[in-house]
C-alpha cells in the first residue's frame, strides 16, 4: 500500500501486525479502512494494475 501524501510505502505482508499493533496501542483503525494511519489520506494498492 502507497500513500501519496507521505510519499511512503506499507509492506503488504506487514499490513495485518502493523494493524494489529495500532490498534492496541493507540486505538486506530485506519488501516483496516485503507487509510493511511499518519496524514488520514486514502492508500493506493500498487498491486493492483
Amino acid at each position: 500500500m502507497y500513500c501519496p501524501q507521505c510519499n511512503r510505502n506499507l509492506d503488504n505482508d506487514q499490513l495485518e501486525s502493523k494493524n494489529k499493533e495500532l490498534k492496541e496501542k493507540f486505538g486506530l483503525d485506519s488501516l483496516e479502512k485503507g487509510v493511511c494511519p499518519v496524514c488520514g489520506t486514502k492508500l493506493i494498492d500498487i498491486r493492483k494494475k
